[in-house]
């Protein structure tokens, strides 16, 4: 879920509403690293990475890392 008056287009801040442990797992999801890769880099376990990244696409309001990607591409 967005805030309420924000949208993919505006894409503004789309990192700056994911929590610092959330970022690092968004990082390194767009550039396509496996879970257990995430997992062991940040020493969590494989489902932790998998919830976070739930939790991100709700956030940003995705459905996958090709449309994550694509948000925080355009955030920069």
């Amino acid at each position: 879920m967005r805030p309420q008056g924000t949208s993919l287009k505006d894409g503004g801040g789309a990192m700056q509403r994911l929590t610092p442990a959330e970022r690092a797992v968004a990082a390194m999801a767009m550039h396509g690293t496996p879970y257990k890769t995430i997992a062991r880099t940040l020493d969590k376990s494989p489902a932790t990475v998998r919830n976070q990244l739930h939790m991100i696409y709700q956030k940003l309001g995705v459905s996958n890392r090709t449309a994550l990607s694509s948000v925080l591409f355009c955030d920069r």
